[in-house]
């Protein structure tokens, strides 16, 4: 009788390495913690199909924002670790460790690094009101507003720490009005109800080239294809401040090795699509790439380094 037990272990052993090895057999739930338009929704839109086509199996995008990234990313972390329910995150996932005195998850244990995907510059964009036409005339016309002064943003995203890394540089002091995605925050900008903000560059890109934006500088160390009229912030008389907006995919704590390799080797062989390539060039982009080691590296750097600005400027999302 006391092999009993002994053989049901085997068989659910047996059975937990075959559906492994059949992965994927099923459609797969691809978690967006943030609002459609952004640039966390644009970069998984313009990657997921050759994704798919890898795998295999449809993956269902499904936008989940709210709270800086905090709400479909909570999503994922109690999900079964079984492959078919995985996550973009964006840089939020390094800053709201800091940002959030109580996260319902713990950033490294709950989550498996699976591939960095991309990464793109933020840029400095105005409403046409806005009597400034470049960073130091705009830093001139922000200073003395002081706290009258604010900026859309969705808190903890590349454009957020932009924005309040370049308050402590510059000594501004506006304060952050919080939207549920950059999407929503670049439509407040367009529409004139808030003066700026700092935004990864696929979001503002077409509203620069038509007019209805100025932008005033990009946060990289070179001027961007796309728009090649925006110096550089080290250009503008700002050195040393370069900020990005990463995004990768991450799936459950405990996600089996078999399974974690399937979707980084499509995930890939997807970045090396013409088509890929292309759109994420469209929108400023650039395909990185890196296994599961090097992104679980690059999340606990990032979130080093932005535990320092974020404890200066003394912010805490409730």
């Amino acid at each position: 009788m006391t092999y009993r037990p002994f053989v049901a272990v085997m068989v659910l052993a047996l059975f937990a390495v075959s559906a492994e090895a059949q992965y994927p057999n099923r459609p797969i739930r691809l978690i967006v913690p943030a609002a459609p338009g952004g640039g966390t929704d644009i970069t998984t839109r313009g990657f997921a199909p050759a994704l798919q086509e890898q795998l295999g199996q449809p993956v269902v995008i499904e936008n989940r924002g709210g709270a800086g990234g905090v709400v479909g990313s909570d999503v994922v972390a109690k999900a079964a670790p079984d492959g078919y329910t995985l996550l973009m995150v964006y840089i939020s996932h390094a800053t709201n460790p800091t940002l959030v005195d109580k996260l319902p998850y713990d950033t490294l244990r709950d989550f498996t690094p699976i591939t960095l995907v991309s990464q793109e510059p933020t840029v400095l964009v105005t409403n046409p009101s806005v009597p400034a036409s470049s960073l130091a005339e705009f830093t001139a016309w922000a200073k003395p507003q002081g706290d009258k002064l604010s900026y859309a943003t969705d808190p903890g995203s590349a454009g957020f720490l932009a924005a309040e890394l370049y308050k402590q540089l510059a000594g501004v002091k506006a304060t952050y009005i919080p939207y549920k995605g950059s999407g929503p925050a670049a439509a407040d900008v367009l529409a004139g109800h808030v003066p700026y903000m700092w935004s990864v560059i696929s979001i503002i890109t077409p509203h620069v080239k038509s007019g209805r934006m100025k932008g005033l500088a990009i946060a990289a160390e070179k001027r961007a294809p796309g728009l090649p009229d925006v110096p550089t912030t080290a250009e503008a008389g700002m050195k040393d401040f370069a900020v990005g907006g990463w995004y990768g995919l991450v799936g459950p704590a405990k996600l089996p090795k078999e399974i974690v390799d399937k979707v980084n080797a499509a995930a890939l062989k997807a970045l090396k699509d013409e088509k890929v390539i292309e759109r994420l060039a469209a929108g400023g982009s650039q395909p990185i790439g890196a296994g599961p080691a090097e992104f679980d590296a690059h999340i606990r750097r990032e979130i080093e380094r932005w535990n320092k600005v974020l404890k200066t400027a003394g912010i805490q999302l409730k």
